[in-house]
């Protein structure tokens, strides 16, 4: 009997013990089978997601990723992306840093999802085919000149990676208010809350407030020894007009202005950093000889072999409007002649012109005695001119409307615009210029009968607002500003 009982006893006992391995051995298959599932997975959306990179580029203390989807599946998950960066700071120190998500302003060492173009499938999913922008912002900051490189990677792996270089034109999408309030004298303008270390010029728009009273203001380099002031006359702007300039930055990261009057207000658009573009601390008299015919002007005594462009300066201390024009060696502009094509009473303006392989452009000015061209700078590869400008549609009139670069040809890499504007009325006419994601509101007049050349920065999407008052201006597209890689 206690055989028996004994007996029983460890049958149960194995049969206890089989169970239990039945269950640990259906356990663990099912965990191994779920385990191969999720890798089969993983692997089969690593094998369905491509990126393509389209452009980085850097300014110091940031950085704009410009990402194409090229695959067949979408992104959702921002947070655990990766973003790496390998760069060289100012002090020389290399930095290797994994930069944290937000979805908020940005902070030391973040980055965010700007933007998805065109983002129509699926709202704030990256989706095939679609564009991503990611804007970092990087501390210690960026050395100038100096090439990094950044790594953007999915959740399942894939990634993407591009070289950027801290050069070329930057553009802020809201500007910063600069404006003095000491007038009629040369004071120093302090930049270094706005502009990283490396800027070496900046991109200023120049407003006069008033709606009554014609009043003068301008902007120099710290160094430049010019006194573009030297009649207080000079530098005028009739009342709600603006226009645009690009000066130096010294190494204090200070430019001067002068004001006549508190109304005149100074924007700053954007600035550049590194070499290209290059300035020269007391901008040169480049002015032709010869008055009222198209004149070679010839810059190889100034710039650099490997210069594509020139920054200047056109100055007018003449009481009365006078005809000018600057084109490109070989451009059809204005063959047949320049009506209406002319510089403000004691007015200026920024002009961007490409160069051909001998550094020479070509000029028209009514008088030389009194319109003056200054070489403020040289470009290589951070500007892209045309040879024939484009013109620009006009838009819906009587407010800020969008406006499309890629319909004229501008590459989705281009991060800027410079823009041949006129007003062919007798009366002074509004027409603003603002980056495609701006808030900004004041559009200043372009004073009747005349041209400059503004500036603007674009969105990713390579749109930019503009305010039109009236069709009898017109807008061309001169050049655009690209990221420069090395």
């Amino acid at each position: 009997m206690g055989i028996n009982i004994a007996g029983l006893m460890v049958l149960g006992v194995m049969i206890i013990v089989l169970s239990l391995m039945s269950r640990v051995s259906v356990a663990s298959n099912t965990a191994l089978g779920l385990t191969s599932t999720e890798a089969v997975g993983r692997a089969g959306e690593r094998a369905r997601t491509n990126l393509q990179m389209i452009s980085a580029w850097g300014g110091g203390g940031t950085l704009t990723v410009q990402i194409k989807n090229t695959g067949l599946t979408s992104v959702f998950d921002y947070p655990h992306m990766d973003f790496i960066v390998d760069y060289t700071d100012s002090s020389n120190n290399r930095v290797i840093a994994r930069l944290t998500y937000t979805t908020g302003a940005l902070a030391d060492n973040q980055w965010k999802k700007t933007s998805l173009t065109p983002d129509t499938f699926q709202p704030n999913a990256w989706d095939p085919e679609e564009i991503i922008t990611l804007d970092a912002k990087l501390n210690p900051t960026q050395k100038a000149d100096s090439s990094a490189r950044v790594v953007v990677a999915t959740p399942s792996g894939v990634a993407a990676t591009a070289s950027f270089t801290a050069k070329g034109f930057f553009w802020f999408t809201n500007a910063f208010d600069i404006s003095l309030s000491t007038t009629s004298l040369w004071q120093d303008i302090d930049l270094s809350s706005y502009v990283p270390v490396g800027t070496t010029g900046v991109i200023v728009e120049a407003v006069n407030t008033s709606s009554i009273n014609n009043l003068s203001g301008v902007v120099r380099g710290k160094e430049d020894t010019r006194d573009y002031m030297s009649n207080p006359v000079f530098e005028a702007m009739t009342n709600k007009v603006h226009r645009w300039q690009i000066v130096k930055v010294d190494g204090n990261r200070l430019i001067q202005g002068w004001i006549e009057h508190g109304d005149i207000d100074f924007k700053l658009r954007g600035y550049t950093i590194g070499s290209d573009p290059s300035y020269f601390a007391n901008p040169p008299d480049i002015t032709p000889a010869t008055k009222a015919q198209w004149e070679t002007v010839d810059v190889s005594a100034h710039v650099d072999a490997d210069a594509d462009g020139v920054i200047l300066f056109v100055d007018s201390t003449d009481g009365g409007l006078r005809k000018y024009a600057i084109r490109e060696v070989g451009s059809t502009f204005l063959a047949a002649g320049l009506d209406d094509h002319e510089i403000g009473r004691y007015s200026s303006t920024m002009y961007l012109v490409g160069i051909n392989a001998a550094n020479k452009f070509e000029a028209w000015l009514e008088e030389v005695l009194t319109v003056k061209i200054y070489l403020v700078g040289q470009t290589k590869d951070s500007v892209v001119y045309n040879l024939e400008d484009v013109a620009v549609a006009d838009p819906v009139t009587g407010s800020w409307q969008e406006l499309d670069a890629n319909t004229y040809n501008v590459p989705i890499e281009a991060n800027g615009l410079f823009l041949r504007a006129g007003a062919l009325t007798a009366v002074n006419k509004k027409l603003g210029f603002r980056h495609g994601d701006s808030t900004d509101d004041w559009n200043g007049d372009i004073e009747r009968i005349t041209y400059l050349l503004a500036g603007t920065g674009i969105r990713a999407d390579d749109v930019w607002d503009e305010y039109m008052e009236s069709t009898s201006s017109e807008v061309f597209i001169a050049a655009y500003t690209v990221a420069v890689t090395e």
